[in-house]
């Protein structure tokens, strides 16, 4: 009997490493797109003036303890002046303006510490957990026409509690395997493969990091464990619960042999849910009542 061609019999090997790298590229993209379309990434890009192009970081996101740095990152051009109008989102506040200064400033943002150069403002830290501020920056190139950066649209800043670095990095380890493990068993159903062994570690995974981790690192945060229904409205939490229950659905429809579609479901309501950004109707803290939403304030 002739053995088989070497390259048959390697090729189920290859095919797996393939697809686990075809998974690992698109949740890549996936959690950067997240990622970056999040309303806790800093506001960042490049504003034309008549000095020439201005640079700037406003960060939308901070630690209580710690300034909230809004900057024009160096070089800023000649003859190039910016104010910062702020006040407590959900207040009774007057607007208070501060000009910019030149100088040093820092910001944190998943246990890292970034310095930045240029001109720039620091608001002082909030108290409360998911305290948040609104605010506007004008630059002005000279020509005595200061214009908003972002026109009439406020920049809304949220505060949060200080959440242990070793917390944060296994919920955010958690949420990415799961992702990858996701898309993966959705490319061995369409490969016509076994997939029974990854429906379990998917579900296993995204249990540990939306229901485990992710209401610990929200304790720290914000001093609750859930905020999602029926507790709340938070889409963070709630989406967390739809995509889990998309999986287990899709388990209990393969418990008696391949049933491909419904694996394909559970992976376009993933892709669904991670393409909804970061914390919409989450945490918020209001200051005319004193009392908060999804928080202890």
């Amino acid at each position: 009997m002739e053995s088989k061609p070497r390259s048959r019999r390697f090729l189920p090997p290859l095919r797996s490493t393939l697809l686990w790298m075809l998974a690992l590229a698109i949740t890549l993209g996936c959690l950067r797109y997240q990622d970056k379309t999040g309303p806790t990434y800093p506001l960042e890009g490049v504003l034309p003036t008549g000095a020439g192009p201005v640079r700037y970081k406003f960060m939308r996101s901070e630690t209580i303890g710690r300034d909230l740095a809004i900057v024009l990152q160096d070089p800023v051009p000649e003859g190039i002046r910016g104010t910062v109008t702020y006040r407590r989102y959900r207040s009774h506040d007057a607007w208070s303006t501060n000009p910019m200064q030149r100088g040093s400033f820092e910001s944190a943002r998943r246990g890292r510490i970034e310095t930045i150069r240029g001109e720039g403002v620091l608001l002082p830290s909030l108290r409360e957990r998911a305290g948040k501020y609104e605010y506007y920056v004008h630059v002005d190139d000279g020509a005595g026409n200061p214009r908003s950066v972002t026109g009439t649209r406020p920049i809304i800043a949220r505060y949060k509690g200080p959440v242990p670095t070793g917390v944060l990095a296994f919920h955010i380890l958690a949420v990415f395997a799961s992702m990858w493990l996701a898309i993966r068993t959705v490319l061995e159903a369409a490969a016509r493969g076994r997939y029974h062994g990854l429906l379990w570690a998917t579900i296993a995974s995204l249990f540990a990091g939306g229901f485990v981790l992710g209401p610990l690192v929200q304790w720290y945060a914000f001093g609750v464990l859930w905020s999602g229904i029926p507790f709340g409205f938070d889409w963070t939490d709630n989406k967390v619960l739809v995509g889990l229950g998309a999986w287990i659905v899709a388990l209990l429809k393969n418990r008696r042999g391949p049933n491909r579609r419904w694996v394909y479901l559970a992976g376009v309501v993933t892709l669904c849910v991670y393409f909804i950004p970061h914390s919409i109707f989450g945490s918020e803290f209001d200051y005319r009542t004193g009392t908060g939403r999804g928080t202890t304030g």
